[in-house]
């Protein structure tokens, strides 16, 4: 079963004040996402304040930002359970270029 986006759900929403108007006469959404964003999905978690901010030291100390950390943990992770996938461990933000 496929699943369907919050972004398709609000389009075929009928039920609200604009369920007279038909889906041809209704503006498209205009989301506007970043180049760097753009066949990616947000994975994220709740954590407590301080790994929060361990996480934001340990990116500091290392010149990295804290997405290129994560990457670098969630290949860690996928190698212990024998998975294929490898994440790019970079950042949007900047180059490789700009770090020094």
């Amino acid at each position: 079963m496929a699943k369907t986006s919050l972004k398709s759900l609000v389009a075929n929403d009928t039920s609200g004040p604009q369920a007279s108007e038909t889906q041809a006469t209704r503006p498209a959404p205009n989301y506007r996402t970043a180049q760097t964003r753009s066949d990616t999905r947000q994975i994220g978690g709740h954590f407590k304040a301080e790994a929060a901010q361990t996480l934001k030291v340990i990116a500091a100390e290392q010149d990295r930002d804290v997405q290129e950390l994560l990457a670098e943990a969630l290949n860690m992770l996928f190698s212990k359970y024998g998975k294929p996938t490898r994440l790019e461990v970079t950042s949007g933000r900047r180059n490789r270029a700009d770090r020094r």
